[in-house]
């Protein structure tokens, strides 16, 4: 009885997918992160002392930012909904042919199940490792795409608090033209 196993070829469906796994075209998860860690602008701890002008300039930054990281989640989510759909396809086949050998000879010969199990598995071995491989990839994309939201969302919440800045700083102005539209006149005649 040979365990050997089966190759691709002899699997209906798994050379095709084993191509289209070899022709995906992967993001460059490596530049994208370091694109992404060079994102984020500090904020100052008092908004008057640049002012207005700055505040607005810091406003801009972020949009800029923003709309660049906007189109890494994008990229993230294709890249992510395309190795979803490779894994969906290598593990029906995957599950089709276990289901089907299981209960045939070499496995059947086996006296226990985690023994047909693992003999089914052998037989299927370089199923295995393209469904790993598959699995492993669609994990990774997985991965990257929450950590791209994430920095959206980082982006997002400075750019908020931004706002509060310019906000508090239009309050300020607005309180002092009130105290000195306030204050009696100090003329003499």
């Amino acid at each position: 009885m040979s365990l050997d196993a089966i190759p691709l070829n002899q699997i209906f469906d798994a050379a095709e997918i084993q191509e289209e796994y070899s022709n995906c075209e992967l993001i460059d998860y490596e530049g994208l992160r370091q694109e992404l860690a060079s994102t984020g602008i500090a904020l100052q701890e008092d908004p008057i002392e640049g002012g207005l002008t700055k505040l607005n300039g810091l406003i801009a930054q972020i949009d800029a930012q923003k709309t660049r990281v906007a189109n890494i989640v994008n990229q993230a989510i294709r890249n992510e909904s395309d190795l979803e759909v490779l894994f969906k396809k290598v593990l029906g086949i995957y599950k089709r042919e276990f289901d089907f050998r299981l209960p045939q000879p070499p496995c059947i010969e086996f006296t226990n199940a985690a023994a047909r199990e693992a003999a089914c598995n052998s037989l299927l071995g370089d199923l295995m490792a393209l469904k790993l491989a598959v699995e492993g990839s669609y994990a990774q994309a997985k991965t990257f795409t929450k950590m791209a939201y994430n920095d959206l969302a980082k982006l997002d919440s400075t750019n908020k608090n931004i706002s509060r800045q310019i906000t508090v700083l239009q309050l300020s102005a607005e309180i002092g033209e009130i105290q000195r539209s306030a204050q009696p006149s100090q003329h003499t005649f």
